[in-house]
This record gives C-alpha cells, sequence and structure tokens, in this order.
C-alpha cells in the first residue's frame, strides 16, 4: 500500500511537471509582436482637429492620443476617398498602380482593385502570422459582382463587417448610417433601428475580445463623417444645422475610437497594442467653415454641403494643402514612447512599409515600393538611410511635391509654405523661366522640379474610370 501511494505522488509530480513544459512551450508560441489598429476617418482634416490649431472642440478623444503619442505634421494623402485608400494599402503612388482618379466600382462598375495586381498590407501581415479584419467600409470593389464577391478575403482579411455600398436602385445605395446594410463575414445584418458606426466599432471590440496566440491587424475604415450629414444617437430630432450636424458626427467618431481605447485597456491589449489615426483627405467640399479656425482666412469661400464646384478646383478635390495634408497620430504607451511631434515628411504610401516594419513580416520580392518605412522613428532611433526630404501625392494627372518649405505643382504654381500656408502666392508668377531671385527659392524649386522629372508616366489600367470627376476630366481632354 505504501509503495502504491509513493508511485501515485511520483506519477502526480511527473503529469505536474509535464504540465509545466506544456505551459511553458504555449508561452513560447505566443507571438509577441504588436496588435496594429489602424484607423482611418472619412473626409475630415486638420481644420476640425484641436490637436493641429483647430478652436473646435469635437476631438478630445484624438487630440489626448496626439498629445500622449507621437503626431505628425504632415501626412500626405490624395484629395480623394478611392485614391488614397489604394495608396495606403499598396505602398505604391497613383501613378505606379494606374489607380489615380476617383472610382468606386460599387456604383460605377467597371474596373476594381485587383489582388492579382497588388498585394495589400493585409495580405503581407496574415501571410507573415497575423490575425487580421476590417471594419467600416471597402469601397473600392464591388462584393456584389460574382467575380468580386471574395475580394476581401482575397485582399487578406480573415474577417470583415462592412458597408459595402451599391449602385443607385440597390438596396445598400447610401444605406450607410441608419438601418444601414451590413454584411458581415458574408451575411447581411439585421439592422433595422440601428446606427451603422455603432455596429462596426461593436464588431471591432468582440473582435478584438477574441482570445487568440496570433497578434492582429484591424483596419478600422470608418463612414464617418462621409457625407451625407445627419442625425447621430445622440441628437435624434434636434434641430440642427448641416455644419452643427457634422460636428456632432466627427464628435460621434471620436468617442467610438474612444470606446476602442477602453476596450483595449479592459481586455489588457493596451500595452501591446499600436493604434494609429489619419484621414482619407481633407473636409468634404472644402469644410463648413473655411480655415480661420486655424488662424487663417480660406479666401471667403462658403464651401457647403452639396456644393457645385467642378473636379480641380479649389472645393472639390483640392490639391491645397487643407485638402491633402492630413493629421496623422500613433499612440502606443507601452511600445512608443509619446509626447512629441515629428516634422518629418511623410505620405499615405509609407504606411504599408512601415506596418510590415512593425510586424517584422518581410515584403513581398519585385515589387516596387514608393514607400519608406519610419517604424525607426517611431522607436525613437534613426532611420537606417537619411530620411527623404519631400512627399508626394496626385489626382489624375496633377502631381504635387512639398519639401519642408516649400510645394511644387507638376502644372506650375510654386509655393513658399513657410510664409504662405494658404497658397496664395504664386511663386512661379514672380520668377522669369523659372529663375527667382533669391538662391534658396531657386534651390528648392530646382530639388522639387527634379523629384518630379524623375517620376514615370501614368500605369494603364485595363479600364476605364467612370466616376463624375473621370468623365469631367474625359470631357476636358476631348475638348482640347
Amino acid at each position: 500500500m505504501k509503495l502504491n501511494f509513493h508511485r501515485y505522488l511520483l506519477i502526480a509530480a511527473l503529469v505536474f511537471s509535464l504540465h509545466q513544459v506544456a505551459e511553458m512551450h504555449a508561452a513560447e508560441e505566443q507571438d509577441s509582436r504588436p496588435n496594429i489598429l489602424f484607423i482611418l476617418l472619412d473626409n475630415v482634416g486638420k481644420d476640425w482637429f484641436r490637436s493641429y490649431g483647430s478652436q473646435e472642440y469635437q476631438t478630445p478623444a484624438m487630440d489626448e492620443l496626439a498629445r500622449t503619442g507621437v503626431k505628425f505634421r504632415n501626412f500626405y494623402v490624395t484629395p480623394v476617398c478611392s485614391t488614397t485608400r489604394v495608396m495606403l494599402l499598396t505602398g505604391r503612388y497613383p501613378f505606379r498602380t494606374g489607380w489615380h482618379t476617383h472610382h468606386d466600382p460599387a456604383i460605377y462598375g467597371g474596373g476594381y482593385f485587383d489582388w492579382k495586381r497588388e498585394k495589400s498590407i493585409a495580405r503581407i501581415l496574415r501571410d507573415s502570422g497575423y490575425d487580421t479584419c476590417i471594419s467600416g467600409k471597402w469601397q473600392i470593389n464591388d462584393l456584389f459582382d460574382p467575380a468580386q464577391k471574395d475580394a476581401i478575403k482575397k485582399h487578406g482579411f480573415d474577417g470583415y463587417c462592412l458597408f459595402p455600398e451599391g449602385k443607385k436602385g440597390h438596396p445598400a445605395h447610401k444605406k450607410r448610417y441608419w438601418d444601414p446594410y451590413v454584411i458581415q463575414n458574408g451575411k447581411l445584418l439585421e439592422t433595422k433601428g440601428k446606427y451603422g458606426p455603432d455596429i462596426f466599432t461593436d464588431y471591432l471590440i468582440d473582435y478584438m475580445a477574441k482570445p487568440r496566440k496570433k497578434p492582429f491587424f484591424a483596419y478600422y475604415s470608418m463612414i464617418l463623417t462621409h457625407i451625407p450629414v445627419g442625425e447621430t444617437p445622440d441628437n435624434k430630432g434636434a434641430d440642427l444645422t448641416p455644419r452643427e450636424q457634422f460636428a456632432d458626427m466627427l464628435y460621434y467618431a471620436d468617442q467610438s475610437i474612444l470606446r476602442l481605447t477602453e476596450a483595449l485597456d479592459r481586455l489588457g491589449l493596451r500595452d501591446n497594442t499600436i493604434i494609429f489615426i489619419t484621414t482619407d483627405n481633407g473636409t468634404d467640399n472644402g469644410a463648413f467653415h473655411g480655415y480661420e479656425n486655424m488662424g487663417g482666412r480660406f479666401q471667403g469661400r462658403e464651401a457647403s454641403v452639396g456644393s457645385t464646384m467642378r473636379p480641380g478646383e479649389d472645393g472639390y478635390y483640392p490639391m491645397k494643402e487643407w485638402g491633402i495634408n492630413t493629421p496623422f497620430i500613433v499612440n502606443s504607451p507601452a511600445l512608443i514612447q509619446g509626447g512629441w511631434e515629428s516634422d518629418d515628411l511623410i505620405d499615405a504610401s509609407d504606411v504599408l512599409p512601415t506596418l510590415a516594419d512593425l510586424g517584422r513580416a518581410d515584403l513581398p520580392q519585385g515589387v516596387t515600393y514608393d514607400g519608406r518605412s519610419f517604424a525607426a522613428q517611431l522607436y525613437g532611433e534613426e532611420p537606417p538611410e537619411p530620411w527623404r526630404p519631400w512627399c508626394f501625392t496626385q489626382y489624375h494627372n496633377k502631381r504635387v511635391i512639398r519639401g519642408q518649405r516649400f510645394k511644387l505643382y507638376s502644372d506650375g504654381p510654386f509655393y513658399d509654405l513657410s510664409s504662405d500656408p494658404l497658397e496664395l502666392h504664386d511663386l512661379s508668377k514672380m520668377g522669369s523661366g523659372a529663375k527667382f531671385k533669391d538662391e534658396k527659392v531657386q534651390e528648392g524649386y530646382e530639388k522639387l522640379q527634379a523629384v518630379l522629372d524623375a517620376q514615370p508616366e501614368n500605369s494603364k489600367l485595363p479600364w476605364k474610370f467612370r466616376s463624375i470627376s473621370a468623365r469631367a476630366f474625359e470631357a476636358s481632354e476631348e475638348g482640347k
């Protein structure tokens, strides 16, 4: 009997020891790479962010993330949704992908963001072992087209909860806010009486709460604050102006982001999660109040919802700073020392290599990337090579190159942003044959012109752009 008891103790000790070894191996198998939450707001610029100089107070949660994180002063996007999204997802400039003009496949049909031509950051991270999801809107594929119905997964997202948009007359047409049309992992949700942004935020919180051994990449492509403006759950029935409704929509977006950060804290994930916040272009139609709230005056233009400005004009797909230079905030208290601002010139193409770098994911061979990783700067280190002294964007055939001080358009205008941030005084009209009396101005011009000259022509896609702006450009080119 004694022998059996000792044998029992030995077996118990052995089992306990094996259990400890198993737990150690399980801990070793846990991927320690950071989670990434990338938040892209829709159609709102610096003119509404207090952390970027606005006198508005609609972004307190994001302003706090800017204060305790890293705030970039200059982040270039394109002046319209779809072109920015492709640039951000691919790490490549519009002239290289061919996606240089606005196009929403779900509305216009025709071409789409092709997974055979481009490999998105979601695929790169998923292939390296990340769990991936997207919530909000996609816009660059038609998910009702049988040939594209699996586009989200083919682009690298394991899970999704999306407003897919649709052609006029389709049940999904403009059903993004109240009683929205939402597809979650292939199933149409019952949403009567619900507010779209709540559905997308709740989905992400549930997603982040799932137990996993992999890190996650969550892409929150918000539907706020895209027009049409309207009621939020906080102001239903209130008699508000369009501007007041827009302000409330932005505040609701801000509080949705607060809900996400609080969920990360509650779930014990905050210390190993890096949050990115940016927007896809400046405030729609040039803002409801212009730049006066940032200490400047926007030429007295009263841009508003339903503006009739045409493509290429000041208030419609503008290449002015308020249209393409957007907020960019990075926050991760335990991983990235915060409380500082960066003057580095970055653009949407830099997002892919930076996220891949942070996630220790290899970039595909044989692909030309225009973006550069600024992960080293986030960690307080010097980048492997001197940082480039410019950033770039384009829309259709117009290109813009921006240095620390000067900004040059491919069709001629040239500005000194250090003294003329609203671009009111075109220096090109003061020179003679691109010769300027001031040596610094001349040097700045020549450097930017050399960069513009070095860029290749627009790549051709196997389909025609069909958006309103594309048709307008086509008509103007035919009329020349």
